[in-house]
């Protein structure tokens, strides 16, 4: 069966900086960490 050339889906090249790159991650979950630590801490 041959598909439709608009059907067929080519490999998807993440930009650069993806929306779940590493850094993006880490800083998704270091931020909250961070503003915790820094509320939380003794005055």
């Amino acid at each position: 069966m041959h598909y439709p050339r608009y059907r067929a889906a080519p490999p998807v090249k993440r930009p650069s900086g993806g929306a779940t790159s590493p850094l993006t991650f880490v800083l998704l979950i270091a931020m909250p960490a961070i503003v915790a630590v820094a509320a939380l801490r003794p005055r």
